[in-house]
């Protein structure tokens, strides 16, 4: 879990947006592009972000989970019924919006099995995040858990000779397919 922010106020849940989103542009190093896209009647989007990458779409619950996913299902669909009007109105230099799409949802109440759920039946990726209120309800504190990771970020495995220096083993005189079955063996590590 990451402390994003100083304990808020009651009164301050209503800046939710303001506060996912300084800890999507921090944390996740996500440019925020807009907030508050469409309606609700046709679809909203809370937040409009990217990384380089993918274009997030980011919804944040304030209500029941399925409410919640419903609410991201029908922003996912107003962005892809308005990506060439987006595409008019936001430069490629600030947001690409013909990069694949991927959902953010932040909810207090996500059941046990929703990213599995998500994730087997989505066309596009679903990121599920928990957050959760403590203290005292005029002061509470505010934290972010990522339930689920996506899984296409590759995994860059260091060279050998990157790892003989960081495990200190070159006088050793290990073969890089030795120094490969030992990195394998020991499991992840920064």
């Amino acid at each position: 879990m990451t402390r994003i922010l100083k304990p808020i106020s009651a009164e301050t849940l209503g800046c939710l947006d303001q506060i996912f989103a300084q800890y999507f542009r921090e944390e996740r190093g996500m440019r925020i592009v807009e907030r508050s896209l469409g309606n609700d009647f046709t679809g909203r989007i809370d937040l409009l972000a990217t990384d380089g990458a993918r274009v997030y779409l980011i919804t944040i619950g304030t209500g029941e989970f399925p409410r919640c996913l419903f609410r991201s299902f029908t922003g996912y669909r107003w962005f892809r019924e308005n990506r060439d009007f987006l595409g008019r109105i936001y430069s490629p230099e600030e947001i690409d919006v013909t990069l694949p799409a991927c959902l953010i949802i932040l909810s207090q109440d996500i059941p046990p099995g929703a990213p599995a759920v998500c994730k087997d039946v989505c066309t596009v990726p679903v990121l599920l995040y928990r957050y959760r209120l403590f203290g005292a309800p005029d002061d509470p504190d505010i934290s972010v858990e990522s339930l689920a990771e996506p899984e296409d970020k590759p995994v860059i495995e260091p060279s050998p000779d990157v790892l003989r220096k960081k495990l200190g083993i070159g006088p050793a005189g290990l073969s890089d397919a030795e120094i490969l079955d030992f990195r394998a063996a020991m499991g992840p590590f920064e």
